[in-house]
């Protein structure tokens, strides 16, 4: 007998800061894709490299006002050349 586990969604209250973890191949690629998008209040903050070196993450923080911000913020910083992976 196989069971599922069924996940809800989560409840967030609007507004709230959102966190975005950013991976790609170059920093300042990453940094400057993220100003052509987010044009309101931002914090972008460093953080891991991968041990070669090759990928780097950055944790974008900003104040979105509903879901539908929310997604549409990550969908756009998903479909940017300089952004691998958005999470």
């Amino acid at each position: 007998m196989t069971t599922f586990c069924r996940t809800r969604k989560p409840e967030i209250d609007y507004p709230c800061q959102w966190e975005y973890r950013l991976i790609g191949c170059d920093k300042k690629e990453i940094c400057r894709a993220v100003g052509e998008i987010i044009t309101r209040e931002h914090q972008l903050t460093p953080a891991n490299s991968s041990k070669s070196g090759k990928y780097h993450s950055i944790r974008l923080q900003l104040l979105v006002e509903n879901e539908e911000t929310r997604n549409n913020y990550f969908c756009r910083l998903k479909a940017h050349p300089a952004i691998k992976m958005v999470i």
